[in-house]
């Protein structure tokens, strides 16, 4: 232990790199190797083992708290462990006694850790047999949340558009006859935190299927998440293509449903390779409300999957993704309902529901052309420098205004998606 110098290093306090809940070992060897786990204060940590002195009956171990995005990188094989300690800010020893409690800890740099000490560049998270349920949790970083607080409508539309997205999965499984019901859980602390337990019972018209409680249907849907958030602007490809070969990935996600149905004992839709396509794109429109509400009030969603011993990260979505996902699903639905832009300003008539009077970007209703029962959500961009304050389109927000403005439209197929308003006061 004398190659870290601890008597020169600054004395941390206990409670900020203690790990007391959500413990996991994720290798261990005579004692655990490497471990995840969360302090009092909600922040993730990875912890290694060092060293060990039997005469002083002590261990060193390194303990790093990590950024939600780290997390969920690290977890899912995205970036290893030596990447994560050279980006760090937040490195510390941990000396703990032999029954693992806390002595000391101490701050300490990247720079600073001996090159025997380091973990190699191929530290990637070990496979583990990971236990998945119905229960999931989504988790909002940043501003606002940071504080326990979120936007009521922001969170209303996270909780319907997830709800949605969860309810769906459960009915398009065709011959399962099953009703999925998505209950919500209190709010938890730590930042603020959407809790939901997915019910599913079967249709008691008809008699029950016994073999329903050996299908990984909690599996699928995991898996699904993890598809969806991961690779689905990678594969976007496959979605404009009637021909175009699966993915690994997809392929992975299909053998999971197949697994669904063989462990059911329900015969397979014979065009399941097609469904699973077609659904995936009916998920995307739902996802993408989520990703929709990431950016002003809160920086970042992690969506876990929750189970008696730990939380798997399934997703996480910042601003950079969420731009992504939306172009993405755009161009998905314009390869297969194309594009038109107005080339001049005409007038139309909208309501105007969000809108950041500093980035003058937001969001309305318009109706739809030939069809005045239907309307398009479409982003909205005011163009000039002068201030939004006390104009028709701050009436249009807060006293609920139906205004005219100029603009040129974005439409794919019948729908709305983008207008460049021409500022007027």
């Amino acid at each position: 232990m004398n190659e870290f110098n601890l008597h020169t290093r600054q004395i941390l306090k206990n409670e900020q790199v203690e790990i007391v809940s959500n413990y996991t070992i994720l290798h261990f060897d005579d004692f655990p190797i490497l471990y995840i786990g969360t302090n009092k204060y909600g922040n993730k940590i990875i912890g290694s083992h060092l060293e060990e002195d039997d005469n002083s009956k002590t261990i060193l171990t390194l303990h790093t708290i990590l950024t939600n995005k780290e997390f969920h990188q690290f977890m899912n094989g995205k970036i290893s462990y030596l990447d994560i300690l050279k980006q760090s800010s937040s490195l510390s020893l941990v000396q703990k006694d032999f029954k693992f409690k806390i002595q000391k800890a101490f701050d300490i740099d990247f720079d600073s850790l001996p090159n025997g000490y380091l973990p190699t560049s191929e530290s990637f998270c070990p496979s583990t047999v990971k236990a998945h349920s119905l229960a999931f949790s989504i988790s909002l970083k940043g501003k606002l949340a940071d504080l326990n607080k979120a936007i009521a409508d922001e969170v209303s539309k996270i909780q319907n558009g997830f709800t949605e997205f969860l309810e769906d999965r459960i009915k398009s499984l065709k011959g399962f006859n099953l009703v999925p019901k998505a209950l919500l859980q209190p709010y938890a602390e730590g930042s603020f935190k959407i809790n939901f337990e997915l019910n599913i019972s079967q249709n008691g018209k008809k008699p029950g299927n016994l073999f329903l409680p050996q299908a990984p249907i909690e599996k699928y849907i995991a898996n699904y998440i993890s598809y969806i958030s991961e690779n689905f602007t990678e594969d976007k490809d496959i979605f404009t293509s009637e021909n175009k070969d699966f993915s690994e990935k997809l392929k992975a996600l299909e053998s999971t449903l197949n697994e669904v149905y063989e462990k059911a004992l329900i015969s397979k839709p014979d065009n399941i390779n097609a469904l699973i396509k077609d659904d995936i794109l009916k998920s995307a429109s739902k996802f993408e409300k989520i990703t929709e509400q990431v950016g002003e009030n809160f920086e970042s969603v992690s969506i876990l999957n929750v189970s008696q011993s730990d939380e798997t990260p399934l997703a996480f979505l910042d601003i950079e993704y969420c731009k992504e996902f939306q172009s993405s699903v755009e161009a998905i639905e314009i390869s297969k309902k194309g594009m038109t832009i107005d080339d001049e300003f005409r007038e139309y008539k909208i309501y105007i529901y969000h809108l950041n009077t500093d980035t003058r970007t937001g969001n309305a209703f318009i109706r739809n052309l030939n069809n005045d029962e239907e309307m398009s959500k479409p982003k909205i961009k005011i163009n000039g420098d002068d201030g939004l304050e006390q104009t028709k389109y701050t009436e249009s927000l807060y006293l609920n205004k139906w205004i005219s403005v100029k603009a040129k439209a974005k439409k794919v197929g019948e729908k709305y998606k983008h207008l460049d308003i021409e500022y007027d006061n």
